[in-house]
Parts: C-alpha cells; sequence; structure tokens
C-alpha cells in the first residue's frame, strides 16, 4: 500500500506544480493587459494636450485672418486720406480708422492670449512627453519580462505534464481512478500526510484506531471528514510510542 501511495503521491506532486504553473501562466495576459492600459491612460493623457493644442490654433486661424483684413483696411485708410475732399469725409474715414484700430488692438490681444496658452501647452507636452516615454520604457520591459515567463512557464508545463503521463502508467489503476475523481473538488490535494491524529487536508482529528491503521499501512485509509486518502511520515521507531498513546486516548 506504501509503494501504490508513493507511486499517486508523485503524481499529485507533479500535478500542483503543474496547476501552480498553469495558473501563473493565465495571470500573465491580465497582467499584460493592465500594463497596457496604464500606457493608453497616459498616452490619452497626450492625446488631450494635443487636441487642446489644435483647438487654440483653430481659434486663432480666423483671427490671423481678420486682423490681416483689419491691417488692410487701415493702410488703405492712408491712401483714401489724400483724396478725401470734405470735412465730413474725413470725419467719417476717422471714425472707421479708430474702429479699425481698436479692432486691430482687440484682435491682437486674442491672439497673445492664445499664444501664451500654446506655450504652456507646447511645454506642458513636453514634460508629459518626456515622462511618457521614460515610463514607456519601463513598462515596455515588464511587459517583455511576462512574455518571456510566460515562455518559460509553457515549456515547464510541457515537461511536467510529459512526466506525469509517466507517472499515470506506475500508478494502481483504482486508485487513479478515485483520484481522478476527487481531485477537481479538492484542489488537487487528494492524498495527504496524517503525523499527528490530523488529517492536513481538513485539520480534522481523525480516530487513534484509523490513524494506527494508516501507520501499518496495511490499507487504503481516508479522512472520515474530507475523504482524503491518507498517509503517515511518522517512522517505524516511533510507531510504538504513538500506538500506546493512541491505545491510551481509546481507554
Amino acid at each position: 500500500m506504501k509503494t501504490l501511495l508513493e507511486d499517486l503521491i508523485s503524481l499529485q506532486n507533479v500535478e500542483i506544480k503543474i496547476f501552480k504553473a498553469s495558473k501563473e501562466l493565465e495571470e500573465i495576459p491580465r497582467k499584460v493587459e493592465d500594463i497596457m492600459g496604464i500606457i493608453m491612460a497616459r498616452k490619452s493623457t497626450l492625446d488631450a494636450v494635443d487636441e487642446e493644442l489644435a483647438a487654440l490654433e483653430d481659434r486663432k486661424k480666423p483671427l490671423d485672418a481678420e486682423l490681416q483684413e483689419t491691417q488692410e483696411i487701415l493702410d488703405a485708410s492712408d491712401a483714401r486720406i489724400k483724396k478725401i475732399k470734405t470735412n465730413k469725409e474725413h470725419m467719417a474715414l476717422q471714425r472707421e480708422v479708430e474702429i479699425a484700430k481698436k479692432r486691430k488692438a482687440d484682435i491682437e490681444e486674442q491672439i497673445l492670449n492664445l499664444m501664451e496658452r500654446t506655450e504652456k501647452g507646447i511645454q506642458e507636452k513636453g514634460k508629459l512627453q518626456a515622462s511618457f516615454n521614460e515610463g514607456k520604457t519601463l513598462l515596455d520591459e515588464k511587459i517583455s519580462k511576462l512574455q518571456t515567463k510566460a515562455g518559460e512557464l509553457k515549456s515547464v508545463v510541457d515537461t511536467l505534464n510529459t512526466e506525469a503521463g509517466k507517472l499515470r502508467k506506475t500508478v494502481d489503476p483504482t486508485l487513479l481512478s478515485r483520484y481522478e475523481r476527487m481531485k477537481k473538488n479538492k484542489n488537487g490535494l487528494v492524498v495527504v500526510s496524517c503525523d499527528n491524529g490530523v488529517c492536513s487536508g481538513c485539520h480534522m482529528h481523525i480516530p487513534p484506531q484509523l490513524f494506527n491503521e494508516i501507520m501499518r499501512g496495511e490499507k487504503l485509509n481516508v479522512c472520515p471528514v474530507c475523504q482524503r486518502v491518507l498517509y503517515t511520515n511518522v517512522k517505524p521507531k516511533a510507531r510504538k510510542k504513538v500506538e500506546k498513546e493512541a491505545e491510551e486516548a481509546d481507554e
């Protein structure tokens, strides 16, 4: 019985390693996705600054055109003043020039404000871009390491699966069938130790007589609580002492 259990324990240990490696492998895409999300969020901040700069430029273009038109009006007034013949015409032209000058000053102020905001936006973008580039380099490195880790884990899982396949051939078919039925509900832990009268699977005490049977190793024993298969690591020299304590407990 001990030999049969040893084969099954070896298989179980390998499959637990497979489970852990597979679980870690499954987490890698999520971790990569999280990192990509950080990169995209930071890129969105940069894009927002670009959009703001583009919006400022769109607002500036019509003002530039209007400023040019206003300046053309003022330039034309110099030529028109020489052709004025009446005081009425002179006053009308003077009023037109004053309006044009006032509008020109107003447009120039708006353009200056937009230029200042654009300059601040460019400076902010420069800082954000530098931070983004530095951060992206670090995040890309993390992604690269995760991808390398994924390759290593796949290799480990493949190797362990091969090993598990070989071990299955050595396990008693009846035990293997029981193991396969139970492992999904027991998180892969079907065969567990019981060295001090406590099942290491469910951490419940078992009857002393059952513990004596486990130590003798003459038949298959299971935990009455969780139904896991039990074995013990108690050395032969220590069995008499344990058996005596068990007998005293029964009394």
